[in-house]
């Protein structure tokens, strides 16, 4: 394993249609985010021009849709290259080829006097390219690259990021470049926070009355989205948030889903006030009926996701404690007069739900470790307050987890202009000196706050997801753009393998390729923001985010 350094080169091998070599002066930086695990650089002084035509052989017709990307990719580069299928993997310039011997998300790329692309799966291969991507450069509007052979496969199975559409819409085009910027890092997962109590982005033909007037999205968008992220080796996760966040649900169907005072309002969690409940109504058959004929709209929407996320936190129980309906049902179910017990039947109905339909539940950090009614294992439980139930028990109970540390990994309120909400968001450096079996945050009622919850290295934390809550359209990709790839290496490689500033030039660079890619240059300052919070007795202080 060589150290992803700078290395001087001082000539350029370039294969013409008359297979003669011509030589010129280069510099080469091997750029590529996040770091490959082994790279060789075979011949220290070459790089290779491919010709205008660049044959590519495919060893089957599911990598049609690849080839095609390939092409549009390396055209938005504004390389004049063309490309070609052909049939004889002998006579190509690039092969893409399926390797059974590797694992699922490995791949190789050799570089000499063709390309040669191996992945244990499709999947594999489309992160491949995103490396090959960042390896090329511009000779005269011809595709250059260094003769190179390079190995890699991630440390984490999940590598996910968050956009939340409910709080802030976001225009058709800004989700298309958060794919792009999602699949240029290697992510696989993009979860969409769907619902909220401010906005229902979905077009749900059983309830229409659900869907929020002009920031919502159509069937036909979010097949787009869906096929486009799966071109990229992208999985899109719905979530439709219950049974809390649910006041779209309480307003415009409150015959369903609401309890018999709706409007009483109350306190939140945080102790501010709300004027109207936000919880389901969790003691009607109904709600449960009318849930899974909404998340079975959802399902086929989403089809290539086996994952379902419910959302399940925050919910203020006690909004609906007195409401009959809600005694009724604990009564004839047997589930006690502590309504928590309720929270956790719903849990578990929902999940017996999911698990009929082939597919995996997941849901916020929100269930204690104490309760009667036994929360399955076979649920995800993406960890982010570390309030409700702390990680290293999640971990000893036998639950997955997926690290979404409260911090430093949410990228929030970029721009609001109430004085009293201001930015939370850490910058890239400080990212990447968090790891996977970290949690930290910043409200001071969480165990994590004073002291980070640090685990040891378990199986069980599968992943880790960066969270961009309530950004508006336009911050969104500036905001995300330097953060992202420092979170991605920590998790791609969980023992780092450069200092920072070494990492931070090659995100740089591999930054310009991306601003080609989407067409989109806006940067974040990246200044790290203050955020109000509270000391040891709850009263209001100020702290910087470190």
């Amino acid at each position: 394993m060589i150290q992803l350094t700078r290395i001087f080169l001082f000539t350029l091998l370039l294969l013409s249609c008359s297979k003669k070599a011509k030589y010129i002066d280069k510099e080469l930086y091997i750029n590529v985010v996040p770091l490959p695990k082994k790279v060789e650089v075979v011949e220290s002084n070459k790089y290779i021009l491919l010709p205008k035509k660049i044959k590519v052989f495919i060893d089957s017709n599911e990598k049609q849709n690849l080839f095609d990307l390939i092409s549009k990719d390396f055209k938005k580069l504004s390389f004049s290259n063309s490309f070609e299928l052909i049939t004889n993997k002998n006579r190509s310039n690039l092969s893409l080829e399926i390797d059974k011997e590797l694992d699922e998300e490995e791949y190789e790329i050799t570089v000499n006097k063709k390309i040669v692309i191996k992945g244990g799966s499709l999947s594999a291969i489309k992160m491949a390219r995103s490396t090959l991507l960042q390896l090329s450069e511009n000779d005269k509007g011809r595709i250059t690259l260094p003769i190179i052979n390079i190995k890699d496969s991630p440390d984490a199975s999940y590598r996910g990021l968050l956009i939340d559409l409910a709080r802030k819409w976001h225009k058709v085009e800004t989700i298309y470049k958060l794919i792009d910027l999602a699949s240029f890092y290697k992510l696989n997962y993009l979860q969409f926070h769907l619902t909220d109590d401010q906005l229902f982005t979905f077009p749900s033909e059983n309830f229409p009355k659900l869907q929020t007037k002009d920031k919502h999205y159509t069937k036909k968008e979010l097949l787009s989205f869906v096929d486009y992220a799966n071109q990229r080796g992208i999985v899109i996760v719905p979530e439709i948030d219950v049974p809390g966040h649910s006041m779209q649900f309480v307003k415009k169907y409150p015959e369903i889903f609401s309890v018999s005072d709706a409007e009483s309002g109350g306190k939140d969690l945080f102790g501010g006030r709300v004027d109207f409940v936000n919880v389901l109504n969790m003691g009607k058959e109904e709600v449960y009926t009318s849930l899974e004929k909404l998340f079975i709209e959802v399902m086929d929407i989403f089809h290539t996701s086996p994952y379902f996320h419910l959302g399940a936190d925050e919910a203020n129980l006690k909004l609906i404690v007195d409401d009959p309906d809600v005694k009724k049902f604990m009564k004839k179910n047997n589930l006690g007069n502590d309504v928590h017990e309720l929270y956790r039947y719903f849990i578990v109905r929902m999940n017996d739900f999911f698990k009929s339909k082939g597919k995996q539940m997941f849901v916020w950090e929100g269930f204690s470790r104490n309760g009667k009614i036994e929360i399955p294992r076979d649920i995800t439980v993406f960890e982010f307050e570390s309030l409700y139930n702390l990680p290293n028990h999640l971990v000893e109970d036998g639950y997955k987890l997926v690290n979404t540390s409260w911090k430093p990994l949410y990228v929030v309120r970029s721009g609001n202009p109430d004085p009293n909400v201001l930015p939370l968001k850490w910058g890239p450096e400080r990212i990447y000196e968090w790891n996977m079996w970290r949690w930290e945050t910043w409200y001071y009622k969480s165990p994590a706050y004073k002291r980070p919850i640090q685990l040891d290295r378990d199986k069980n934390v599968i992943g880790a997801q960066m969270c961009s809550w309530e950004q508006t359209d336009e911050s969104e990709v500036p905001s995300l753009r330097k953060r992202l790839p420092s979170f991605v290496e920590r998790i791609w490689n969980v023992d780092k393998k450069v200092e920072f500033d070494v990492f931070f030039e090659k995100v740089n660079k591999t930054d310009i390729v991306l601003s080609e890619i989407i067409n989109d240059k806006s940067q974040d300052s990246l200044l790290i923001g203050f955020n109000i919070i509270g000391d040891a007795k709850g009263n209001p202080t100020r702290e910087v985010l470190d």
